[in-house]
């Protein structure tokens, strides 16, 4: 494999990821399910997926 190959195999992973990660936290947020994070601390913290979906976006949608 070369390493172009590589680069791109990482780069549809990360896309992959990333969708899948978003398709989690809208599917929780219409379930009015919760999301469990780790704080900086590494103890869990619980938001709502609507929360979380929302600050995501924020996030995400500046770039």
């Amino acid at each position: 494999m070369s390493e172009q190959e590589k680069i791109d195999l990482r780069e549809r992973i990360y896309i992959g990821l990333k969708e899948s990660y978003k398709k989690l936290l809208r599917r929780k947020a219409a379930l009015g399910q919760d999301m469990v994070f780790a704080d900086e601390n590494g103890m869990p913290r619980i938001v709502p997926a609507r929360e979380a979906l929302i600050d995501y976006e924020k996030k995400h949608n500046n770039k």
